[in-house]
């Protein structure tokens, strides 16, 4: 079983695009499909959703919200890819070995939402600890396959075994050091919350907690929650 501790540390203010499509060699859409527009969104996406709105764009676009959060997930509802990588210890990961429910968590140390989540993200993984049927994981992606140097990931810290000294974190995290996890998975905006099943289909996705209202981190539970329920039923 994968376990998280994490310990509170202040939110850092980096100056970084969470999304690849705000980054220079992805250039962000300007315009959504004609039939795409016709969907009743809200204004932010910032929720958790079980399936995608209807209805999807033709041309496989993603529809965001004014700040660029995805409104949907191309895997959502679909088995999650098989992956495998390297995790922080050095120690190989094979996605296989997600035998039951997981809250996988995408982000990057270059993206300043992914610092604005950090609490929120300790909160959701010291509940996640309570909880004996619930692991947690990290996957730290950069921005894109052309940021992907050492300097453009970790910035001032040079290596998030620097960023966790310096803020007393410590949990599991699979390094995409060049974005083919990130391409794999097909994540558009970090932070990004995945909830996969035992059978390792993906039940639910929400974008980050720090720009949702309420309590986030208790909600999303009550949402993971009611999904084990609904399955088990």
């Amino acid at each position: 079983m994968i376990r998280t501790f994490l310990s509170t540390a202040a939110m850092i203010a980096l100056v970084s695009a969470c999304s690849p499509a705000e980054t220079a060699d992805a250039p962000a859409d300007t315009a959504a499909p004609a039939k795409a527009a016709e969907a009743v969104l809200p204004a932010d996406a910032t929720g958790f959703i079980t399936a995608n709105p209807l209805p999807l764009a033709e041309d496989g676009s993603v529809r965001k919200d004014d700040y660029g959060r995805p409104y949907e997930y191309a895997f959502l509802g679909k088995t999650l890819p098989h992956f495998t990588g390297t995790m922080l210890d050095g120690s190989a990961f094979d996605s296989d070995d997600l035998t039951q429910w997981t809250v996988i968590d995408v982000w990057g140390l270059w993206c300043s939402d992914c610092q604005a989540d950090a609490p929120y993200a300790a909160a959701l993984s010291t509940a996640i600890n309570q909880d004996p049927d619930l692991d947690f994981l990290s996957i730290h992606v950069p921005a894109s396959a052309a940021r992907a140097t050492p300097e453009e990931m970790y910035k001032k810290y040079g290596s998030i075994d620097a960023y966790f000294a310096e803020k007393g974190y410590s949990y599991p995290v699979v390094i995409d050091s060049d974005a083919s996890l990130r391409d794999t998975l097909k994540i558009n905006w970090t932070p990004s919350y995945l909830l996969v099943s035992p059978d390792g289909v993906v039940k639910g996705y929400r974008s980050e907690f720090s720009a949702a209202k309420g309590e986030p981190v208790k909600d999303f539970l009550k949402d993971v929650a009611r999904v084990k329920a609904e399955q088990q039923g």
